[in-house]
């Protein structure tokens, strides 16, 4: 055996017992990245998750000798769910071959006829997390769904951007609510007696007023999951698990940017925990925490980058990073999203402790399921946006299928 892959055993062997089983809670049951029981759920502040991934966790890991060690002799952290290119386990992840999926099938994804809300639809409280405007509704069989609404600047850009993100994803295999484009009419949303005293039928009227075309308006209706929701999973806990790790390279795909914890959801059915990817609305050309299309750096830097920042202060600020501050969102509809991404220098808007530890291996499991589309299966799924013009849906596919050709070509040399 050679002295590198002695040094791989030995150092998995010590990963194993400091950071791999042993930190699992045991509570949790199963094997790690994958629940078999149900789990208990931390649900941190978003303002102090966020100042986890970007400072604590960052100092953190300067001691973390284990995966130092790995990093510095080129062996880095295996994951603890891949065999031979193939997942062990999984919550987060149906291993359905994408290429088996008709453009049909991708186009509606997990959707079922059901899933579609009926009007009237019944405020039942306002939406109170995240700077989207919107409002949780009952339809007419009772059904429960989130209403997201459009900047009024950028109409179809967020909505648009959620709902063809979800069919891409849950074509690589991931779980995802059932997401669709709605157009409501004015007089079929009715406002709930237990949020009557907080939501005025002036105040609706004033956000609504602006959005309205012949008496209606779009939104994006996300189906809320069947289940008890349990709360939002750690990528951090997950780090070890491929899927999530290499969830880095089909969100540089879309760029997706938005990767914190609330933005995934764990929950049990009564037999098993599902882990849920949710909220979509920073992906392709659109930026929901700038009510707007994203800006020209944006997949390329963390909104606080210490190693940026680094960078500039080693160089006396002679340092740019690769973006280009000069491009311009394509349409209203379509915000700013080019061909132009290399997928190991991609960025969320927050460290994601995950995809720093993605390897090799973790990238290729995803990248060879990315190799299986084709682009009528992304066609089909850029239609579930029912963009008004055909152009930006026409714009969006083709910069969907160069983006996935430059991926596949940079891990894949077959």
């Amino acid at each position: 055996m050679s002295s590198k892959k002695s040094l791989h055993w030995i150092l998995s062997l010590c990963l194993l017992a400091s950071a791999g089983c042993a930190s699992w809670p045991r509570q949790w049951g199963g094997k790690p990245c994958c629940i078999s029981q149900k789990p208990s759920i931390h649900r941190q502040p978003i303002a102090w998750h966020l100042f986890d991934v970007t400072v604590t966790s960052q100092v953190a890991g300067l001691f973390h000798a284990g995966r130092i060690f790995r990093r510095f002799f080129g062996v880095p952290v295996r994951s603890l769910n891949l065999e031979e290119g193939q997942l062990t386990a999984s919550n987060f992840v149906d291993v359905r071959d994408p290429s088996m999926l008709s453009a049909e099938q991708v186009r509606w994804g997990p959707t079922s006829p059901q899933d579609l809300p009926q009007p009237p639809f019944q405020i039942t409280r306002a939406k109170d997390e995240g700077k989207t405007p919107g409002f949780f509704v009952k339809d007419a069989r009772g059904r429960a769904y989130l209403f997201k609404l459009d900047p009024l600047e950028a109409p179809e850009l967020l909505s648009g951007a959620e709902v063809v993100t979800s069919k891409l994803l849950y074509a690589l295999g991931y779980h995802v609510p059932s997401y669709e484009i709605v157009v409501v009419h004015r007089q079929d949303l009715l406002i709930g007696e237990e949020i009557a005293t907080t939501l005025t039928q002036e105040r609706l009227d004033q956000l609504l007023e602006a959005r309205l075309q012949e008496g209606s308006f779009r939104v994006s209706a996300s189906r809320l999951v069947d289940g008890e929701v349990l709360g939002p999973a750690s990528f951090k806990r997950f780090r070890d698990c491929t899927e999530m790790r290499a969830l880095k390279v089909a969100y540089a795909w879309v760029n997706n940017i938005d990767t914190k914890d609330h933005n995934s959801l764990l929950v049990w059915d009564g037999q098993q925990t599902i882990g849920y990817l949710i909220d979509f609305g920073t992906a392709l050309g659109a930026d929901a925490g700038q009510a707007g299309p994203k800006g020209p750096c944006a997949g390329w830097l963390n909104q606080v980058d210490l190693k940026e920042v680094s960078l500039k202060l080693i160089t006396l600020g002679m340092h740019r990073p690769a973006c280009d501050p000069s491009d311009q969102p394509i349409s209203r509809s379509v915000g700013l999203f080019s061909n132009s991404v290399e997928p190991n220098r991609w960025k969320p808007y927050a460290p994601n402790l995950a995809f720093k530890e993605m390897n090799e291996e973790d990238a290729r499991w995803i990248v060879k399921r990315l190799a299986r589309f084709s682009f009528p299966q992304i066609t089909a799924a850029v239609s579930s946006g029912q963009y008004s013009n055909a152009e930006d849906a026409a714009y969006l596919a083709k910069m969907l299928e160069q983006r996935r050709l430059s991926i596949v070509d940079y891990y894949l040399e077959d």
